[in-house]
Parts: C-alpha cells; structure tokens; sequence
C-alpha cells in the first residue's frame, strides 16, 4: 500500500522532475552525510547484516579503470571527480543491497524452473555460447560458492530483474513533460566566456618547509602505506609443465598417435542413394516392384515414381532420395551405413551415377535403389596435424606429472612443512619469491585472488610453516611462506614530499586563478573594462550568440558550466564565476536565453523525447521503490 501510495505521487510532472534532480544529487552526485566515509574505513554502510566495504567500493573503481583506460583517466582527472565517482559508486552498491533486502522481506521470488534457466544462462557458466556444467563448477569452485548461495543469488537477481521490468513499463510520458524537455533540449544561449586556467598560475608559486611538513602532519592518513607481504612460493601448473612435455614428444609417438587415431583424421568415402520402398503390406509388393522397375527401365522418372509409390513417405516426397552415408560395407549382419545390410550391399555395389539395382528384398519389403553421387574419402595428413597430435600427447603427459607431483607434495607437506625448499625439492619444483606487494599492486602469482586472499590472512602471516595447498584453477596449486611482514604505516615525509609540493602547487595555483576569475568578475559587475586585465594573463574570451547544449565549438566543460546558469534578468546579464570538473575556472557572462517553438518539433523529436520522459518517470519510480524499502530494511550508513 505504501510503495503504491509513492508511486502515485510521483506522476506528477512536477514530482517527476523533482525526483530526477534527486536522484542525480544522491545517485549521480553519491550524497551521504558528513560520515559517509567517517569512522571505520573498511565497513561504509551495513544494509541487513550485508557490510559493504571501502575496499569492495575500490575494487569495483579499479575494474572501470581497467576496463576504460584511459577514457577513465579523462572522465576522473582530478581528486575531486574521484571522491565523486566513489561516493556515487558507494551508494549505487547499497542502493543494490537495499534491493535486495527490500525485494526479500517483500517476498518476492523465482519458481525453481525460472531458478534452472537462469542458471543455464548465467554468463560465466557458458562455453562456446552454451551452458558447460565444466564451467560452471570450475567457476564455483574458484570463487568459493556454494549451490545454495548461486541459487540465492539467482533468486535475487531474477526478483531484481522482475521488479525492473515492472517498473520500466509502468513509465508514461505526458504532453506537457514532452514540450518541457523539447524546449531545455533545444534552447540555446548567448554567452561569452573567459576560461582561467590553473597553469596559468603555476609558475608565481612557491612551497615553503614549514608549509610541507604542516600539511604532512595533518594529513598522514593519505601518506598510508598500506600492508605488504613477501612470499616465496612453490607453483606447480599442468601449463607449466605442457611445454617441457612438448619437448620430450618423440616422432615414433606422434606417428604410432596418428595411426592409432587414423580415423579420427579421415574423412570416410560417402555415398548417397535414392530409393523406392514396396513394403510387405502391399498386396503382391514383390510384383509390384518388379513392375516399378520395369518402367524405370523403359524411361520413367525415377523420383516421379517414388513420390507417387514408395511406402517410404519421407524420402518418397523428395524423389526417394536418402542422406549422404559411408560407403563402407561392414558385414552381412552389421551395416555401417545404417542400411540393411542386404539394402547396403545392393547399394555399394552401383558404380555410376544413375544406376540402378534390382529388385532387392530386405525386412522391410521390397527396394529399387538408384546410384545418385559418391564422394571419395580422404585422410588429413600426418604433417597438417602434427602440432595438435604434440599438444595432445604433451598435454596427457603434463597433466599425469602434475596429479603424481600433487599426490607427492600433499605426502611430504607434514615432514618438511617448516622448510620450503626442501618441500620443493621433493617434487623436483622450483622455490621462487614474489618480493613485496600489497592487496591494490599484486603481479603475477600474487594476483591470483585465491592466493591474495590467502597472503594476508593470519594463517600465512603468522606462520613459518608452508601452507596448505591453495588451488588456482583446476591444475594449478601454489604452496606459500611468508618471508617479510609490513604492517600498515605512514609512509616518511621524504618519501611523499614530492607529492605533498606539487597538491600544495595545485592549490596555491588553483587558488590564485579562482582570486583573478572574481578580481575580472568584480571589475564587469562595475562596469569597469577588463580588457588589459585579461590580457595580462595571454587570456581570451569565447563568445558564442547561440550556444547549444551539444555545442561541438566549445568545451564540455565550459558547456556545462554555461548550462547550469540560471536565465538573467531583462535588465542585465547574469554573470558568475564558475569551477569546471577539470579544476579550471572561468568567467561567464550569460546575455540571454533563447527558446524553441514548440510547434518546430518534428515526429522523430517527439518520439525520442517521449522515451526520455518515460525514462525518467521508470528512473522517479525507481527511486520511489528504494526509499520504501529504506523503511523496511535496517540501513546502517
């Protein structure tokens, strides 16, 4: 009753635009409160029991810069965009909790059908664009799921979908809201502008010591170093040890391979016939074959006489004609073209293309078979397969070194726990080491998130022992110790100084080019001239009589800031000075804004404003259905 209460509240247009704003400041913005990354840095909020951590909001940031490159690098270039992106992506990860938990205590769920399918679905179960039970238990047992957490997980995910798509069609969009977003869309604006960049200001700025060591003290705990550990590590890898294999492959292998799987690589000499079936439930079926046959001889269409006689409907309907089948006779009893083995011997023994058999009689009646086509077989050359026949036998012989390699370290594990190198030694393995690393810069082995899972937890950090086996993947374990320990500590101010001078710079620089964009800002607020002024800092203005929202002649940035302008008064220009999200300022006199007529809207307009509209009436609900279910879930923030 109450979700319906809300959701009726919001259609209306004013409702709707207002709840848009809302959702951009507290979704797209990430607003939490002063504490929102207060108190305990690991935990940023607990939704139901469920923490959510500022380390899993870093991981998820550390994907899209993986994923974007350096796309990310120009979307976040400054601390300040940062902050805003994992604010935004914080509240995004409980607003998805605050889902979950709401769409539970709502007993909404999945039929164990709808559970199966989505299950057969889910991406990571797919191999070569199909379901793999493989995959999907190599992806659980890395991961460290259960059955009964992926089907909770389906659960949710099905719920969460469901409840999606209800609200997506719920979305309309009214005339007037159509005719609103027509004229902010289209609207254009006569500006000038005058950007004030930060680097301008760089170089009038100095650091001084006391300044350094000051801001150091104040704010060490951005100068963290966090944990590291140092492992040496025995890797024992069925990879690994395919290329050694691949070596040892002998040419008296690969051959005695090639012909033990000759017919692997053989394609089989092919035959395909027709024919024209009088089964025994024909009164004189044998007479009347004979007869058929005879006017086969004399000229008539074989395929004619098939469709119109053969007991054999299937084949008859397209002139008797049977599918393709080896053209290898194997026994009296024992067909291997799938034939009658009476049927089979007829057939193969036509040699040219239209010939024609006698009548042949087989269990199921009576047949008049016609040679179509033949295909003669051919064998892959030993040569062409060579390299897969290596990877073959390379492969069996690694992954039968690896299971007895295995089966021997977990033996010896007990007896030369407390000495890696020779547990090592034992299987004929390697020790190596990782050198120092933390959880954000792991390479290599280190990276393996069961291994960095496993680095730091007191088990390995707290013992001199080598430790349980750790699995990887299916065929790759790795035994670890830790040789060197670091606790987190604030990183020396030598060390950091480099960066605490050049935020210091920023600042200062930034500073300084805020003071000139308003010394300009109060010099046309007082009718003076500011040409000199500007040109002392080699600066220009940028006019634009009308300026669109997608402008292509002026910056983003400088768009952006432009459009967030509220409209001037008919007496005077409205003028402001402006931060852009690069840390630059500018300086913006706004002369006017210019509306479209409404009646200019063409159909094509209409349409993909309606869609927007409906889109933010889906995105209004939305955010109707969080803060309701904010009050039957617990929210800890």
């Amino acid at each position: 009753m109450m979700l319906e209460k809300i959701q009726q509240s919001m259609q209306s247009p004013i409702m709707k635009a207002l709840m848009f704003i809302i959702i951009v400041f507290f979704i797209g913005a990430g607003y939490f409160g002063a504490n929102m990354f207060g108190g305990d840095p690991e935990e940023i909020a607990e939704v139901e029991g469920v923490s959510i951590s500022g380390q899993a909001v870093q991981r998820r940031i550390d994907n899209m810069r993986q994923r974007d490159g350096v796309e990310f690098e120009k979307r976040y270039p400054t601390e300040a965009s940062r902050q805003q992106l994992r604010q935004s992506i914080a509240q995004q990860m409980i607003n998805e909790e605050v889902v979950n938990a709401g769409i539970a205590k709502a007993g909404m769920t999945a039929s164990d059908q709808q559970v199966k399918e989505w299950i057969r679905t889910f991406e990571p179960f797919q191999l070569g664009g199909e379901y793999s039970a493989g995959q999907a238990k190599e992806f659980l047992r890395n991961n460290g799921w259960s059955e009964s957490y992926l089907n909770e997980y389906a659960q949710e995910r099905i719920a969460a979908a469901q409840l999606q798509n209800a609200l997506n069609s719920s979305g309309f969009a009214l005339d007037n809201e159509i005719e609103t977003l027509y004229r902010l869309q289209e609207q254009t604006r006569d500006v000038r502008v005058l950007r004030v960049p930060v680097s301008k200001f760089t170089d009038d700025v100095s650091i001084e010591d006391d300044e350094i060591e000051s801001y150091y003290n104040k704010n060490n705990s951005r100068f963290m170093q966090p944990e590291q550990i140092n492992l040496k590590y025995v890797r024992l890898s069925s990879d690994t040890l395919l290329e050694a294999k691949k070596a040892e492959i002998t040419e008296q292998e690969i051959n005695d391979y090639y012909e033990l799987q000759k017919s692997a690589y053989s394609e089989p000499a092919e035959i395909q016939v027709a024919h024209i079936l009088i089964d025994n439930s024909v009164d004189d079926a044998e007479q009347k074959a004979t007869e058929l046959l005879q006017q086969i001889n004399n000229g008539a269409d074989f395929a004619t006489l098939a469709k119109e006689n053969s007991s054999d409907t299937f084949s008859g309907e397209n002139g008797g004609q049977l599918d393709w089948a080896d053209a290898a006779e194997q026994s009296d009893t024992s067909a291997g073209t799938g034939w009658a083995p009476e049927f089979e011997k007829a057939a193969l023994a036509l040699e040219s293309e239209g010939d024609v058999t006698d009548v042949v009689e087989t269990q199921y009646g009576f047949h008049i078979i016609k040679l179509l086509d033949r295909r003669e077989g051919e064998t892959t050359p030993l040569a062409d397969v060579r390299d897969d026949i290596v990877e073959t036998l390379a492969k069996e012989a690694a992954d039968e070194e690896f299971y007895a390699k295995e089966s021997k370290l977990n033996d010896v594990l007990f007896e030369f726990g407390d000495d890696i190198e020779k547990f090592a030694e034992q299987a004929g393995l390697e020790v190596k080491e990782t050198g120092l690393f933390n959880r954000s810069n792991a390479t290599g082995v280190a990276a393996e998130p069961a291994l960095l899972e496993k680095a730091f937890s007191a088990q390995v950090i707290d013992s001199e022992e080598v430790s349980d086996k750790i699995i990887l993947s299916s065929k790759d374990i790795v035994y670890v110790t830790a040789t060197d320990y670091q606790a987190e500590t604030v990183k020396p101010l030598e060390e950091v100084k480099s960066q605490i001078v050049a935020t210091l710079t920023k600042e200062k620089s930034a500073k300084n080019a805020e003071d000139f964009a308003n010394k300009v800002l109060e010099a046309l607020q007082n009718g003076e001239a500011v040409e000199s002024l500007v040109a002392e800092q080699d600066l220009e203005w940028q006019e634009n009589s009308a300026l669109k929202r997608r402008d292509s002649g002026m910056d983003f940035a400088l768009v952006s800031a432009v459009y967030q302008m509220s409209a001037p008064s008919d007496e005077q220009s409205a003028r402001s000075v402006e931060s852009l999200f690069n840390g630059d300022y500018a300086v913006i006199e706004l002369n006017s804004v210019n509306y479209p007529d409404v009646a200019d809207m063409d159909e094509a307009t209409k349409t993909q404003l309606k869609q927007t509209a409906k889109s933010l009436s889906v995105q209004a609900d939305t955010a109707g259905v969080i803060e309701h279910f904010k009050t039957t879930v617990k929210v800890k923030q």
